[in-house]
């Protein structure tokens, strides 16, 4: 947990699950921070195998990119319960700045795009399965 502790190291994370791959000067543009903070974000991040390099650059020039598509945790602990409420607020934030960006979508997408409330009782083992599925 320690590695994610930092909120510019989820905000790199963010930010390369959208792209292919990107510098730390692309990465500082993308979460408003300098490219130094960033590169030494994402060397911390490449120690946990959240990231790694991508091919081609170097310094700061050099290319990351993610490891995996998401990020998985239990749910023990104080630093665990920190960082839910971290990720959170960023997804809370994430599905804000979609919904106010929604007018510009092409009209396909808007008749596609769905705002709903749900609540799903499952079984511990259908909880499980849901989790591995998505």
């Amino acid at each position: 947990m320690r590695a994610l502790a930092h909120p510019t190291r989820l905000a790199l994370l963010d930010h390369l699950h959208t792209v292919e791959h990107a510098t730390a000067t692309e990465c500082a543009d993308a979460v408003g921070d300098s490219p130094s903070s960033c590169s030494y974000h994402l060397r911390a991040l490449a120690r946990w195998k959240f990231v790694e390099e991508a091919d081609g650059g170097v310094g700061r020039e050099r290319p990351w990119r993610a490891t995996a598509s998401r990020i998985e945790f239990g749910s023990e602990g104080l630093e665990s319960t920190v960082l839910r409420d971290e990720l959170l607020a960023r997804h809370q934030q994430r599905v804000r700045n979609a919904l106010r960006r929604e007018h510009e979508l092409a009209p396909r997408w808007r008749r596609a795009t769905q705002t709903s409330s749900a609540t799903l009782e499952l079984t511990p083992t259908a909880l499980e399965a849901f989790g591995e599925r998505f």
